[in-house]
């Protein structure tokens, strides 16, 4: 009967693995550079790598880095020790990393669910389309994941009185954080919760290890005086940005497990009913989750499932960055059980038979269209070949941008690792600011990016250009989209 019982667990599990492999494989292009954050991640695990410390490798003056916790660049420097730096490695490493988060979380979904229920809610999770988007992406987003699952196994076992568990609760928590600081919800989640439960040894032995465990970043960060991400908090119209914030993660809590539909209507779509509707919708969908997080909070075994995005979303509505919703990936695996929390009691008052069951097939079906629509279109191909422009001003630096010399842009790590010139920003809006920091360092080219991003600002080198034609002459690409301008030495007095 045992052995019937772990060979029924060994055939779900493998199940989940390949269901999570059929959803990250064809939404990766493992060939594909770094991009964004992923691309400063990277070239901080380059720079730890070659031996030049934790600094920011592309950059002219290569200054210390503050902005990113440091976790994921030591792996990232690990494995390009080992592989050299190769973006099919980093590639397999995020999705190694994103299959263990999943089959994690599915096991900690059997410590809060009965069995069939875990599994329903573990083959949403390996399905779900932004699991699988950023599954294989050269982020930090799949390592947090998986530690966040572990530390949620950890925190829920039987018997988690054991000093040595919170050491290694404290160092799995303590990881977190410094993967994403936003782990620190994580965290604080996980404490309130084993005090609840009145396990206080453990949650001091945790609290303790997590707090040492802080200290070198916390330091690193005092010695450097500048740059971390505490400086990008504002406090002047916060009211303002706490409404708005709160109608942006509203709309994209349904998306984040169904598909990407109230952003479409509300960002693309340009037509005001069809915004009102699908942001009625989303905003009745995304009520239903809070009410399962808050049913959560009444279990001892489930309270987890609500403290932790509870906490965490208190903190988005602060943040002043949103990165278009890519903030709530690791909160999937909540997200669906508070979908399963919220519709049961729904349905539990319709009086509708096994509710909780009835949930999980629910929120299940409801993912599987557009994860399905998304590999059989291609979308992730398409989505990476709004790169193509970018990619080929850099090619074009490559081969025949032949004055030595560091290249300004929006975008300097991303460049970095395709051409290997040396980067940095604008730094500033200001025509005169940009022009001052162009001759501080004998900056060569300027390499323009329009539009990056959806509703994104005009980026402050195209106003230079504009205002200061006298010193560029266009290279490369059509003006007014992605192009390539050499600089003109300053005329003398």
């Amino acid at each position: 009967m045992i052995v019937r019982r772990n060979s029924g667990v060994g055939l779900a599990g493998l199940f989940l693995v390949a269901l999570v492999l059929i959803s990250i494989v064809p939404n990766t292009g493992f060939r594909s550079p770094p991009r964004y954050d992923g691309a400063g991640y990277a070239i901080l695990g380059w720079s730890l790598s070659s031996g030049q410390g934790y600094r920011d490798g592309c950059h002219p003056d290569t200054p210390a880095h503050t902005h990113f916790p440091p976790v994921y660049p030591l792996v990232l420097s690990v494995l390009f020790r080992t592989s050299g730096p190769s973006f099919p490695a980093a590639h397999a490493l995020s999705v190694a990393f994103t299959v263990a988060a999943t089959i994690a979380c599915w096991c900690w979904f059997r410590r809060i669910y009965p069995s069939g229920t875990a599994f329903l809610l573990g083959s949403a999770l390996a399905i779900n389309w932004t699991w699988g988007r950023m599954g294989g992406s050269i982020q930090s987003e799949p390592l947090y994941g998986l530690l966040s699952a572990l530390a949620l196994l950890l925190a829920s076992g039987r018997r988690p009185n054991r000093r040595q568990c919170g050491v290694v609760l404290g160092f799995v928590l303590a990881a977190s954080i410094l993967t994403r600081h936003v782990g620190v919800c994580l965290a604080a989640a996980v404490v309130l919760d084993l005090l609840l439960r009145r396990r206080v040894a453990l949650a001091v032995v945790t609290l303790v290890t997590t707090a040492a465990a802080m200290v070198p970043w916390l330091a690193w960060l005092h010695r450097i005086g500048r740059g971390s991400q505490a400086n990008l908090f504002e406090f002047d119209g916060l009211l303002t940005l706490v409404g708005h914030q709160c109608l942006f993660y509203a709309r994209r809590i349904p998306d984040q497990l169904l598909g990407p539909f109230v952003e479409i209507a509300t960002v693309y779509a340009n037509r005001p009913l069809v915004s009102i509707l699908a942001t009625s919708g989303g905003v009745g969908f995304a009520a239903i989750v809070t009410w399962g997080w808050w049913r959560t909070l009444h279990s001892p075994r489930r309270r987890l499932a609500g403290l932790v995005p509870s906490g965490t979303l208190l903190l988005l509505v602060v943040w002043p960055f949103t990165e278009a919703g890519r903030f709530l990936v690791p909160l999937v695996p909540f997200l669906l059980v508070g979908a399963v929390e919220g519709f049961s009691g729904l349905f539990r008052r319709l009086r509708i038979r096994h509710p909780r069951s009835r949930a999980a097939w629910l929120i299940l079906i409801l993912s599987l269209p557009y994860p399905l629509y998304s590999i059989a279109t291609g979308r992730a191909l398409a989505q990476r070949n709004t790169h193509r422009d970018f990619d080929a001003a850099c090619a074009w630096i490559a081969h025949n941008a032949t004055n030595p010399g560091p290249i300004m842009t929006h975008h300097p790590a991303d460049l970095f690792w395709q051409t290997g010139r040396k980067a940095l920003e604008p730094g500033s809006q200001n025509p005169e600011s940009i022009e001052r920091r162009i001759d501080q360092y004998r900056v060569t080219y300027l390499l323009i990016d329009e539009h990056p991003f959806t509703n994104a600002v005009v980026d402050p080198l195209s106003q230079f250009v504009i205002s200061k034609r006298e010193r560029v002459r266009l290279d490369w690409g059509p003006q007014g989209a992605v192009s390539v301008y050499s600089v003109n030495a300053p005329a003398r007095p």
